[in-house]
């Protein structure tokens, strides 16, 4: 009898402690469901955007369809604001360990004589401007339709490009960015592009991508030492059709999928300035 008694007393203490399992998983549900960074939320204030008119939903089809998607258009005040933190902030040249003045290399050489092709604005936190684009609620919500879920990670950068008066080849030799690639980055990622300065010539620091070819690649271009390619190679496979260069004016911008192939144009006559903004 008193086994019996025991018994029963075991199963009401389970059932109570069953019970109280059921409720802290029913609170922890609730409480992941209303927490502000859970990816079935998308990011507040749409409505403040500075992008009003874009339609968000269009343009992140267009960027899984073809890898690209133009049109995008900073506000003058936030381009301006940006372009007075590029020229007057310090650089640091690609492989550099100290920032320069800007002056200093915007001839395309280091003052120790050696070319120089790429460098980028430090201290990018100290531009609100900068910090404003990055966390625009649209901007946002545009990363998080092309990831699928809310961005991890904002890496971002004001990038300057120079002429190297070099050959094509010599030039690539310096800055590895202007050689057909394709980012290694993780599973998902998007790269937005905003032109803050650019000089005479459209095609100087210009954006060059290849559409459709970050879900079409043949398997040699994957299993190989390097994620550069030939153009000659690419324009056989995926033809002349498909290349689109992004000239673009001062305020001018653009949004790609990094696993696309592209490359950034050489400048020729005179430097351009981008904000480069990625999303992982």
């Amino acid at each position: 009898m008193n086994s019996v008694i025991k018994e029963k007393r075991l199963q009401r203490t389970l059932g109570r402690f069953s019970s109280v399992r059921r409720l802290h998983g029913l609170v922890s549900t609730l409480h992941q469901i209303a927490s502000n960074d859970q990816d079935h939320l998308d990011p507040k204030g749409q409505a403040s955007s500075v992008f009003g008119s874009l339609d968000v939903e269009k343009m992140a089809h267009q960027i899984r369809t073809d890898g690209l998607a133009l049109g995008l258009r900073l506000p003058e005040s936030l381009r301006q604001g940006m372009a007075q933190f590029g020229t007057t902030a310090p650089v640091k040249p690609w492989g550099a360990k100290e920032p320069l003045p800007l002056e200093a290399v915007m001839g395309g050489k280091l003052p120790t004589g050696e070319p120089v092709a790429v460098a980028e604005s430090a201290g990018i936190d100290g531009c609100p401007e900068a910090a404003k684009v990055i966390r625009d609620p649209k901007m946002l919500l545009l990363a998080k339709r092309v990831l699928g879920y809310n961005p991890r990670n904002i890496e971002v950068s004001l990038r300057w490009s120079f002429p190297t008066h070099l050959s094509l080849t010599e030039h690539c030799n310096v800055d590895l960015a202007s050689r057909w690639h394709y980012d290694v980055i993780g599973k998902n990622s998007m790269s937005l592009f905003f032109y803050i300065l650019k000089g005479d010539s459209d095609l100087d620091g210009a954006h060059a991508t290849i559409l459709k070819s970050h879900r079409k690649k043949k398997i040699s271009m994957l299993f190989r030492p390097s994620t550069t390619i030939s153009e000659a190679e690419l324009i056989s496979y995926y033809g002349p059709g498909q290349v689109v260069i992004a000239t673009g004016e001062p305020g001018d911008g653009f949004a790609e999928d990094p696993n696309t192939f592209h490359r950034a144009m050489q400048p020729i006559s005179s430097p351009r300035l981008v904000l480069l903004v990625r999303y992982t």
